[in-house]
């Protein structure tokens, strides 16, 4: 199977840190995934996600452990 033509541009960062490499994925409860699949277009989610879980891991992770 060959790599999409689009791989290289599909995921951009909207900031100024560069995005990992390797994606990092959960199942959600059902409610829940309701809730963010309202969110709108794919992008939109994704930046939400991206916002709430860098906030959640700055917050719960990085900032505890100085």
């Amino acid at each position: 199977m060959s790599e999409r033509a689009d791989i290289k541009t599909r995921f951009k960062p909207l900031g100024k840190s560069p995005l990992a490499r390797r994606m990092t994925a959960v199942r959600l409860p059902v409610e829940i995934d309701l809730a963010v699949q309202s969110l709108g277009t794919p992008s939109e989610r994704a930046a939400w996600l991206r916002r709430v879980i860098s906030e959640a891991a700055e917050r719960e992770l990085i900032s505890n452990s100085n």
